[in-house]
């Protein structure tokens, strides 16, 4: 075998060692952003330049397009309040007090971080579209199936999912300890 053939063969064995070890690395998506509150976890670095360069590539590929924090705050849950992976075969209750942000938003993606089709056309809930209780709490279920008399998210029937709650404009209070804040509680009902 010639020369430049041994050279080429090893150039392209290490772009593939390297290209398939950048993939691996950053398919994981932000599960993993270092500060945990309950079953939700973030990153207060997502969106700005002294993130670290494994993590902006993760936001990258995720397409989240992020927003620094100030502006910001994106967490991911990708299991239940007891640490079981969410299910779309399950029935969830997501429920809370008005998070201290000027909005807020849960959207369901499929465990590879993207939009579902369903027939009911409805991918994430908000802060002005989830009615408050007597108690100043909302709720809102998340099943494969419609329940009668809530506010609902579909779940991925027979695949697991993640949510992502964005926090826009979020509080002074909140922004100063997030591993403390009062986050939505996610619990399962049944299966």
């Amino acid at each position: 075998m010639k020369s430049w053939h041994r050279y080429a063969i090893t150039l392209v064995g290490g772009l593939a060692v390297g290209l398939g070890a950048a993939w691996a690395l950053t398919s994981g998506g932000l599960g993993d952003g270092g500060i945990r509150n309950g079953p939700w976890t973030t990153s207060l670095g997502y969106g700005t330049k002294a993130t670290d360069p494994l993590t902006r590539a993760m936001v990258a590929r995720s397409g989240l397009l992020a927003l620094p924090a100030k502006e910001t705050v994106y967490w991911m849950a990708k299991a239940d309040a007891a640490g079981a992976p969410l299910d779309g075969n399950c029935r969830y209750s997501l429920s809370g007090t008005p998070l201290d942000a000027r909005w807020w938003s849960v959207t369901v993606y499929d465990d590879r971080g993207y939009l579902v089709d369903n027939p009911a056309r409805i991918w994430s809930v908000n802060g002005a579209n989830v009615a408050l209780d007597a108690k100043g709490e909302w709720r809102v279920t998340i099943s494969p199936d419609k329940p009668a008399g809530t506010a609902w998210l579909p779940g991925i029937k027979g695949r697991p999912f993640q949510l992502t709650l964005r926090m826009y404009n979020p509080g002074k209070a909140f922004r100063a300890d997030p591993e403390k804040a009062v986050l939505p509680r996610l619990v399962k009902e049944g299966c």
